[in-house]
């Protein structure tokens, strides 16, 4: 078998056959993992493999994505593996040209792009078949983390080898809530021998869902998801540190990207003084203050309202007094 496909689920009943019909490739294995939705998400799946023998549900009690992921790998049989969110979806003929890239290129890892749709979009069935698709090729243990133009910060964007995964037992880190495919990511990028890029418009992301796990967290959670954020820079950092130390200046403007930005620590209900106090931390690692030169270096090429957004988190990060004085005047 080529390739296993891994959708972790909960509570996505509205959503989840959406997904699994943009799946073009029919010999793939198919594993939607319901890590213990309370709705009929897994009677949803249950009926559509019925006329769907390559689909497999595996139900397990809730502990989160990245332990539904990794039970995913540890059922996976394809020789690559990819991830798909539930509330995501592929558009046709992407799936085929990128197992062809790896398979003509030995290659440990081929990226595609992720195209951000509004929730109340109609799906795109438009086929990227005949897509013009540019390839960059980088070669060698940890040559892909010397790189900015190499997205190394989501799961869902790319075709992975699974003997590559297991050999190093690469494997999402379950104490993580946020950043969790970013640590991923930079743990097996310290081992790829190739890494292939490609611009194929493959993955819908659905903007805003209302089944993202991060989506109307209380001031607890949005608590927890920063400080797993920092916990996550730790993780990658002693990571990539050990194995591939020469990558660290290009992680340091890497890392400014998951600096928490103000309105965040104000929603989450900290002080100006708690702020303060976490900016430090990241001081000590080198990502703070913010250069600007990070957006690019984070992967924020495109579009120019991102750019904008970013310039905007700079300044107010670096100035996080003015920052939480404006916060307070809009918040009165």
């Amino acid at each position: 078998m080529l390739l296993s496909i891994i959708i972790p689920v909960y509570n996505c009943s509205p959503v989840i056959i959406r997904c699994l019909e943009s799946i073009d490739y029919p010999e793939a294995e198919i594993l939607v993992i319901d890590d213990g939705s309370k709705d009929d998400t897994a009677q949803k799946v249950s009926k559509y493999a019925v006329h769907h023998p390559n689909v497999k549900l595996i139900r397990k009690q809730n502990s989160g994505v990245s332990s539904a992921r990794n039970l995913g790998l540890e059922s996976a049989s394809g020789k690559y593996v990819m991830f798909i969110d539930a509330d995501d979806y592929l558009v046709p003929g992407g799936i085929n040209r990128i197992i062809d890239i790896a398979e003509s290129s030995c290659a440990d890892v081929v990226t595609f792009r992720i195209v951000g749709v509004s929730n109340d979009s109609p799906v795109d069935t438009e086929s990227v078949q005949n897509f013009n698709c540019t390839i960059k090729t980088v070669v060698g243990p940890g040559q892909a983390l010397l790189r900015y133009d190499i997205p190394d910060y989501h799961v869902v964007d790319a075709l992975f080898r699974t003997s590559t995964i297991n050999k190093h037992r690469i494997r999402f880190s379950q104490e993580l809530l946020l950043r969790e495919d970013d640590v991923f990511c930079g743990m097996l990028f310290c081992h790829t021998n190739k890494v292939v890029v490609t611009n194929l418009p493959l993955y819908r992301y659905v903007r805003s869902s209302l089944y993202s796990s991060t989506h109307n967290q209380s001031v607890d959670t949005q608590r927890r998801l920063i400080e797993s954020s920092y916990l996550a820079m730790n993780i990658r950092r002693s990571y990539v540190s050990h194995y591939c130390p020469e990558a660290l200046p290009y992680e340091r403007l890497k890392y400014m990207r998951w600096v928490c930005h103000p309105q965040t620590a104000f929603r989450a209900g900290y002080s100006l003084s708690e702020y303060l106090n976490l900016l430090k931390e990241y001081k000590k690692n080198k990502c703070y203050p913010l250069d600007y030169k990070w957006i690019r270096a984070a992967g924020f090429d495109r579009p120019f309202k991102s750019w904008f957004k970013n310039i905007v988190k700079s300044f107010l990060c670096n100035h996080p007094m003015v920052a939480y004085q404006f916060l307070r005047f809009l918040h009165h």
